[in-house]
């Protein structure tokens, strides 16, 4: 195997005849692909860098943590606390951490929009964080449109198991919340225009969930959840005939008369 020189290296980067190829190479399909697929590689977040504790009086908490494992968990920390009352000092401070850290944007994505999920009521903030940390970043919504779709797998994808009744129960309980916080976030992204064409298979499949809950108080959620993406979509305007028919069928086989005007709300969302 040769080896080459850093000079060597340097005469073949300066090459005429490297330079006409290698902006041949950067006209073609190839780069895009490249990025592509470099963009589909899922990070691993439960990956945190560590390194030899070298600074004498370093906090114990820290041992052995990298500045980039302290940024992250200091950023979710924040994440946490966000609300109507302390959003710009909580930003501002989000920004300050990530200066100079840009391989680390793709994963506070995905953790805000994981928020989002959990913590329904500040979704509106969160989107309105992402506007404030990434307002000059390609291909933003690009990147919110494929990490959401992941989040979404993921839900779907979640095996529910348990040592007891108890355990699967509660385990049901977190994946529906979080399908439901989920839907409520492509409501908003689409509202806003953020994501396209995402609403109404959430919605479908959102109908579908509903349909095979065998517990009250799980549909009542689902049922509340529905009437919050309608009502945000569709204002007091009538409903696509489709979800009508869909509605009604619901209404005519449901036995719970607090779900039954749940759903009657639905249709009328005055």
């Amino acid at each position: 195997m040769s080896i080459n020189t850093i000079q060597q290296v340097d005469e073949i980067f300066n090459d005429n005849d490297f330079l006409n190829n290698y902006n041949e190479y950067l006209k073609s399909e190839k780069v895009s692909q490249l990025k592509s697929f470099l963009d589909g590689i899922e990070l691993n977040k439960k990956y945190f860098r560590l390194e030899m504790n070298k600074k004498k009086g370093y906090r114990n908490k820290h041992k052995n943590m990298s500045d980039d494992t302290i940024a992250i968990k200091e950023i979710t920390s924040l994440l946490n606390k966000v609300s109507d009352k302390n959003i710009l000092s909580i930003r501002q401070k989000i920004k300050d951490k990530i200066v100079g850290k840009d391989y680390l944007r793709d994963m506070i994505l995905e953790t805000i929009l994981q928020k989002c999920i959990i913590h329904t009521i500040y979704i509106d903030l969160y989107i309105d964080l992402i506007h404030y940390l990434y307002p000059h970043t390609e291909n933003i919504y690009n990147k919110i449109d494929k990490c959401s779709d992941k989040i979404y797998r993921d839900i779907q994808n979640y095996e529910i198991k348990g040592d007891s009744d108890y355990l699967i129960m509660c385990e049901r309980n977190k994946k529906l919340d979080k399908l439901i916080g989920h839907s409520l976030l492509i409501a908003e992204l689409e509202k806003k225009k953020i994501v396209t064409g995402k609403i109404h298979p959430v919605i479908d499949d959102f109908i579908k969930t509903l349909k095979d809950c065998d517990d009250d108080d799980n549909k009542y959620k689902c049922v509340q959840c529905l009437y919050t993406i309608f009502k945000s979509f569709y204002g007091e305007y009538i409903l696509p005939e489709g979800y009508n028919v869909k509605l009604n069928d619901l209404i005519s086989n449901e036995k719970s008369m607090k779900i039954k005007f749940k759903m009657m709300d639905i249709l009328e969302r005055k």
